[in-house]
């Protein structure tokens, strides 16, 4: 048996007064357990006991239960049983199992994996890109030969989906944001009307509905990937069956001729969008990876064609005597495109470390016209024996896709000191900026300086 984990409390400040939160704190104890009752079986799980000071107190009878006015919740991140050698295990083939909830870890970009469309994001802190949720699934490798190469295939019998924090996503304007396509609102108005103002009124988020895949036959995940080592390089060719990680809209309700219309103006007509309902496009995910070492600098590459299934939004309006309006816009086109992440790191003389990361297309961006270009940058130094360390982590963003360029940029600083052996406290401080249209223009309310404490055993 093993057992390791870790306890930590993290507190962050939002600096930008009325966004997104002024204050957070979050505390957990993290627990790792390992057991290998045979040399040829091997059981892992990683639980997580955590508490957040968000509360969920709606009512004043709330007011008497404890788990209401401080949340605490038990999450299995993983648990999962390998096999090894199972019914195979000569000198020519050996096949390993895997079963249970699981991390994938397909793809080499340091935390922007295109190829994989398996292991949902879990964006309970929005910043932290790399984190993601264990799904239940069975993984199976073969490996041939002395490991001249190994064939893995996974099945994923459901559909997990991402965790986003939907009010940042959504911000104040759902017509703009990556959960809806773009679209001309004048055209949810019949001809007859087309010379008045429309006034989109914003919904509640009641109004956001999704039809999350279940558990059925039909909608299993899956994919295969073949690996193997040459040239110093460790080369990946893969193929994912899976869904989008963000919702888009299949239908839009609204009703024409609602109050909201400002005093005084005659040729207003106010509209409301009674309900947005979402779903969860199927993907076909090819991939190439790469990674390996070239003179000392680390290297790596990720290339994904996807394939997407064609997702049109059918908005329907209400008009007083007029009847329904019916009108269809693309929000996924079928035409197949490509993102990539290319990546190096080194490691100069004295401990400094540099990273450099380009992306081409975020995870938000679901059709080959709106992706984006990003170009990530960390800079590490450790000193007095590596218990002080430094870390400035820039993201810059490029948006070509309106016709004009468009830019982002993100900031992190953090400074972390280890004044003893398995403890650590870290202060940081991050912060987004973009003009319309980015991505990292969502970020800007995120702006923090965040405190953590940590102890591992």
């Amino acid at each position: 048996m093993e057992l390791n984990g870790a306890i930590a409390t993290e507190n962050y400040l939002g600096v930008r007064e009325g966004e997104f939160y002024n204050f957070r704190n979050a505390n957990l104890v993290q627990l790792k357990l390992g057991a290998h009752p045979a040399e040829e079986v091997a059981a892992f799980a990683n639980l997580e006991l955590r508490n957040t000071n968000f509360t969920g107190i709606q009512t004043v009878d709330d007011l008497w239960d404890r788990g209401s006015l401080d949340p605490i919740s038990w999450r299995i991140n993983e648990a999962y049983v390998d096999l090894y050698g199972f019914l195979l295990n000569g000198e020519l083939f050996a096949l390993d199992l895997r079963a249970g909830k699981q991390v994938l870890g397909w793809g080499e970009g340091d935390g922007f994996n295109p190829s994989n469309p398996l292991d949902p994001f879990n964006l309970e802190n929005p910043l932290d890109f790399k984190a993601r949720i264990g799904n239940v699934g069975l993984k199976a490798t073969l490996t041939v030969g002395e490991e001249w190469f190994s064939v893995e295939g996974v099945v994923i019998p459901r559909f997990l989906p991402a965790v986003v924090p939907v009010d940042l996503f959504i911000g104040d304007d759902l017509l703009n944001n990556p959960l809806m396509p773009s679209f001309d609102p004048a055209g949810m108005l019949p001809p007859e009307l087309a010379g008045l103002d429309l006034l989109v009124l914003q919904p509640g988020y009641e109004a956001l509905l999704t039809d999350t895949p279940g558990a059925e036959l039909a909608n299993v995940m899956g994919g295969a990937r073949v690996r193997w080592a040459i040239a110093g390089f460790d080369w990946t060719v893969s193929y994912a069956h899976g869904r989008q990680s963000l919702p888009v809209p299949k239908t839009v309700h609204a009703t024409a001729g609602v109050d909201g219309c400002p005093e005084g103006a005659e040729n207003c007509l106010a509209v409301a969008l009674d309900e947005i309902r979402l779903i969860y496009p199927e993907i076909e995910v090819l991939g190439f990876d790469l990674r390996g070492d070239l003179g000392g600098v680390g290297l790596w590459g990720e290339v994904a064609v996807v394939f997407p299934r064609a997702v049109d939004t059918e908005i329907v309006t209400g008009v007083p005597l007029l009847g329904e309006m019916r009108a269809e816009l693309v929000a996924i086109e079928e035409e197949p495109f490509t993102k990539w992440v290319l990546g190096a790191e080194y490691t100069f003389p004295g401990g400094y470390y540099f990273n450099l990361q380009w992306v081409h297309g975020f995870f938000a961006e679901m059709t080959g016209h709106k992706l984006h270009d990003y170009l990530f940058f960390i800079f590490r130094k450790s000193i007095l024996a590596d218990r002080l360390k430094f870390e400035l982590a820039l993201g810059g963003e490029l948006d070509t896709t309106l016709g004009r360029r468009s830019l982002g940029g993100l900031g992190n600083l953090l400074i972390t000191y280890k004044p003893f052996d398995g403890s650590e406290v870290a202060l940081g401080y991050v912060m987004a900026r973009g003009e319309d249209g980015t991505t990292l223009e969502m970020f800007e309310k995120l702006d923090q300086v965040y405190l953590r404490f940590r102890a591992d055993f």
